[in-house]
């Protein structure tokens, strides 16, 4: 994951039900969008765990300053791990973008470097953009102090989410 992302040139685009990177990934995640990678994160609005989901939305302020477009998607609970990166590769699985799938789990992920198959991947991501609420910085950082708050201190405990 680490080089593939170091290596994008133009674009990436996840989708991922849990969003709670490892600090290299986010890192890197960063790096490529400041250098002007078009990256893209879908998560759903709504996800089956509650503490999950608020450790996700502590990392959102940082992606967005750094021109990460964040997305809700919005008709239910997305479990898609996709990850299209350069229209060249695709990563699809059974990992989350998350602490414990890079760390700990005994996850399953195919590495797929087909032109063809990155573009329906594409197509796919593109689709459920469709059904998605773009995050928009002015407003994340205009949330309630209290739920910024929640957030931030449910992130301290992401090592055990």
């Amino acid at each position: 994951f680490m080089q593939a992302i170091f290596s994008a040139k133009s674009s990436i685009y996840i989708q991922t039900p849990y969003f709670i990177p490892p600090e290299s990934l986010l890192e890197a995640i960063i790096s490529a969008s400041i250098r002007g990678v078009d990256v893209r994160l879908m998560v759903p609005r709504k996800s089956d765990t509650l503490l999950v989901q608020l450790a996700s939305r502590s990392y959102f302020k940082k992606l967005l300053i750094a021109g990460v477009k964040v997305y809700f998607y919005e008709p239910g609970f997305m479990h898609s791990k996709l990850t299209v990166i350069d229209d060249s590769l695709t990563l699809i699985g059974s990992t989350n973008f998350d602490i414990r799938s890079f760390e700990q789990n005994l996850e399953v992920e195919a590495f797929i470097y087909n032109e063809e198959t990155a573009l329906r991947g594409k197509e796919i991501f593109i689709e459920d953009q469709k059904s998605s609420t773009a995050i928009v910085l002015r407003d994340w950082i205009k949330r309630p102090v209290w739920m910024r708050f929640k957030e931030s201190f449910i992130r301290l405990f992401t090592p055990l989410l």
